[in-house]
């Protein structure tokens, strides 16, 4: 594509209307959620509305300002407070809100307020059918639980702080305290993977005997997921810390769901023996899967060679791949799922598999390097810093479905930076008409890719 042409393109992207059009398409209420939410404020003495708050927050995120100070600075124009106006609904809107107004609000707020939202958005995602297509073996909902760290202080930052000690280059000791969070992401399509859960993995109080750990997170977020979607057919997905049987019969018994973990001899030696044991006498094999053309088999019931009670049912893939110096050699994955494997399937089963290691990856590298940096700390007050987290959750599920949509991304071979900039430019730069009013507000129908 040439200057010229891209340059023809650019002019068509309507920038900060496009990306309130795609909002208002699918969440057509959430400026009525925002209202609805339980204000902490005194009624008597507030100057804005939650929706003017929400959705700058939102702006904040989607225009890639990582501090509030840069919010407050790029902000501060006609054009931006006009835009509010016409999002938030509130026709008094004179200032945009100051960053401190912001955290004054995110301070007192319950952090469940915005869990409930992203609840609501996620739901009309589910029920508005345009993502059934995605469904693993056309029933299952892939849902892949993942944790990170968030933030790391040298001095205590609060009572809830997680603690570690290292030993520093000169051999001293010393204490870490530091925050993570643990995520569960439902993938809607190849290029839709959004957050449906979040649990905050933290001590309770300050002197506790055993700290909060990564699986008691995850047995905490497994029951608020089915509390919040008891109907949906859920397909969890984890990494090997989440491979024993409690976990497996947690998911099987009481939620009634499907799992695949991924298999290591350090977690399940008994059924990685097993399957070797099976593979010797000969499984059932595939060749000419995937972009690979790599090599699968599996074996149904592994479980009751391996003296376990829970359903395992073991699969693998293997292909040859070149490394820098032009070496061969065998690259090799394994699983267990409680769902029974065959020749059909197995193809399918291997793409979903290999697909969390490359959706956790990514999705928390863009936040934590792209856009949002979710590591930057925007205020020091713990229930804040939570609202801020999930106010970022949200901005990613209205921006993941605004670049789906967008037809001059790929054209234009754009980075979601250029992207995030571009909107930025286009929300300090470009007023909204009447006519782009109308545009955002009529029905229409939006394909995502």
């Amino acid at each position: 594509m040439t200057k010229e042409e891209k340059r023809k393109h650019k002019k068509r992207d309507r920038g900060i209307v496009d990306f309130m059009m795609v909002m208002n398409h699918f969440f057509r209420s959430l400026r009525e959620w925002l209202q609805e939410m339980d204000d902490p404020r005194n009624q008597s003495y507030i100057k804005y509305t939650q929706a003017d708050l929400g959705y700058m927050a939102i702006l904040k995120n989607v225009c890639g300002q990582h501090s509030m100070r840069e919010m407050e600075e790029n902000f501060n124009k006609e054009t931006c407070i006009d835009t509010l106006r016409i999002l938030s609904g509130h026709q008094a809107l004179e200032e945009m809100p100051h960053y401190d107004t912001l955290n004054y609000y995110l301070e007192r707020l319950s952090p469940e307020c915005f869990s409930e939202l992203r609840r609501k958005m996620v739901t009309g995602l589910i029920r508005g059918k345009q993502f059934n297509r995605n469904r693993l073996l056309g029933k299952y909902w892939r849902v892949i639980l993942d944790g990170t760290g968030l933030l790391c202080f040298k001095e205590k930052h609060c009572e809830n702080c997680l603690c570690t000690q290292r030993r520093t280059d000169d051999g001293r000791k010393e204490k870490l305290y530091y925050h993570k969070v643990l995520e569960a992401k439902i993938v809607l399509g190849e290029r839709i993977v959004i957050s449906l859960g979040t649990e905050f993995i933290e001590n309770e109080k300050e002197d506790v005997e055993k700290q909060d750990c990564e699986i008691n997170a995850a047995k905490r977020l497994m029951g608020r997921l089915k509390k919040d979607y008891p109907r949906l057919p859920i397909f969890i997905q984890g990494d090997a810390l989440y491979a024993t049987e409690p976990m497996m019969k947690l998911c099987r018994e009481k939620y009634h769901w499907v799992y695949i973990f991924t298999q290591k001899d350090t977690r399940q030696k008994l059924v990685d023996e097993g399957f070797e044991w099976i593979k010797n006498g000969g499984v059932k094999k595939a060749g000419g899967l995937c972009e690979e053309k790599g090599t699968g088999c599996y074996a149904n019931h592994v479980e009751e060679v391996a003296g376990k009670k829970e359903r395992m049912n073991v699969f693998e893939y293997e292909y040859e791949k070149k490394d820098k110096k032009g070496k061969q050699h065998s690259v090799r994955f394994r699983w267990i799922s409680s769902l029974e494997l065959t020749g059909k399937n197995l193809e399918e089963m291997i793409k979903a598999a290999r697909g969390r290691w490359k959706i956790e990856n990514e999705g928390f590298n863009n936040q934590k390097n792209g856009i949002y940096r979710i590591e930057h700390l925007n205020s020091r007050n713990s229930k804040a810093l939570k609202n801020h987290y999930l106010l970022t959750q949200i901005s990613d599920i209205l921006m993941q479905l605004y670049l789906a949509w967008n037809p001059y991304i790929k054209k234009l071979k754009q980075t979601v930076k250029n992207t995030s900039s571009g909107l930025l430019e286009s929300f300090r730069r470009q007023t909204v008409t009447a006519e782009d009013v109308s545009y955002i507000y009529r029905y229409t129908t939006v394909y995502l890719e």
